[in-house]
């Protein structure tokens, strides 16, 4: 029997992902709100659910039935932070730091401008290289934590002719999602292109009745994943440090989701939903969501939930950051083989 002594953001997304649930959903089957649950996720200072939280947690994971709890364990696995023993010692600093540089990130400032952002929310103005510090090498205090929960709460900035599209930068998989849920970035859209490696955001962030409901609505949908039979995902086990099988097996379950999904529409609505395998170095997660793109480059010995994630929104056509993925998607859509 699969149990967890402590629950933390890393078990709950797990289990989330395991249950094939969004955040929407896994929020109202606990009983809690929507951001309790992203702030879970992304170990937002620290917090984690609460002591009657941890049992619905554990009865949750009890009634998951044998595949969901294999589900968790290889979530589990695939989320797992890998610390040395000389960074876990300041990772709490670290986690600080990151977060004062994706917030700058989000705002598109440069530490000067930022600086003067900060000073409103905390009374006193800090300098450019105060900035920098709290980004590299020192651990920012309580009061700045506290400035930027309020300059995260702020909408982005429209995006500029410079930026070619970017919107925003996320530092890793967990805090976009905390800030862009699949259900939030999937609803209502028309047409949704991915390629990846196991395409987690579309196959364990995003329930199977929400794809029900969206393919019948006329949503067109192409996702390619890396052939889980294939050499490149081999190959990126090695480069991840993940045991033989073990980001085959999850890709296995992924396509089987989809292909679920679409078995269980209507024969007319069948050809909305294309599933397709490719076997290539992998290079790029890219999600096209209508004009929206969310792109992840895979890094050498990164796992793909600790890369940086890219939002980009297509302003003008065939120009900017976004016409380049659509691109790679298309050209590697080409040289997919369906199933």
């Amino acid at each position: 029997m699969t149990t967890v002594h402590q629950w933390t953001g890393r078990e709950t997304r797990a289990l989330r992902q395991a249950l094939r649930m969004s955040i929407k959903d896994f929020s109202a089957h606990l009983g809690v709100a929507e951001r309790t649950v992203s702030k879970w996720e992304a170990g937002q200072e620290n917090v984690r659910p609460r002591p009657e939280m941890q049992a619905a947690l554990d009865t949750a994971l009890s009634k998951a039935g044998e595949d969901g709890r294999d589900r968790f364990i290889l979530a589990l696995n695939l989320n797992e932070p890998r610390l040395s023993p000389d960074t876990a010692r300041s990772d709490l600093g670290a986690t600080a730091r990151r977060r004062v540089a994706s917030v700058r990130a989000l705002t598109g400032q440069s530490p000067d401008d930022f600086a003067e952002l900060l000073a409103e929310p905390l009374g006193w103005r800090p300098s450019a290289e105060m900035v920098l510090r709290w980004e590299t090498n020192e651990t920012p205090p309580g009061d700045v934590m506290l400035a930027l929960d309020t300059l995260d709460q702020r909408p982005p900035p429209q995006p500029s002719e410079g930026l070619a599209g970017l919107t925003a930068v996320y530092p890793s998989r967990s805090q976009l999602s905390a800030h862009l849920p699949a259900d939030q970035l999937f609803d209502g859209a028309r047409d949704i292109r991915a390629v990846g490696l196991s395409l987690n955001m579309l196959c364990q962030d995003y329930a199977d009745r929400s794809w029900q409901a969206l393919l019948a609505s006329g949503a067109q949908v192409r996702c390619l994943f890396l052939d889980p039979a294939g050499s490149a995902i081999q190959a990126r086990e090695l480069e991840e440090g993940f045991p033989t099988g073990q980001l085959s097996a999850l890709t296995k379950l992924n396509i089987e989701t989809l292909l679920r999904v679409r078995d269980r529409l209507p024969a007319n609505l069948r050809d909305n939903m294309h599933p397709a395998t490719y076997d290539e170095t992998l290079r790029f997660n890219i999600v096209l969501v209508d004009d929206l793109c969310v792109a992840q480059p895979y890094l050498t010995e990164s796992r793909g939930v600790d890369s940086p994630a890219f939002v980009i929104r297509r302003d003008i056509p065939d120009a900017g950051l976004y016409s380049v993925f659509e691109q790679v998607f298309e050209s590697q859509w080409q040289r997919g083989r369906a199933l």
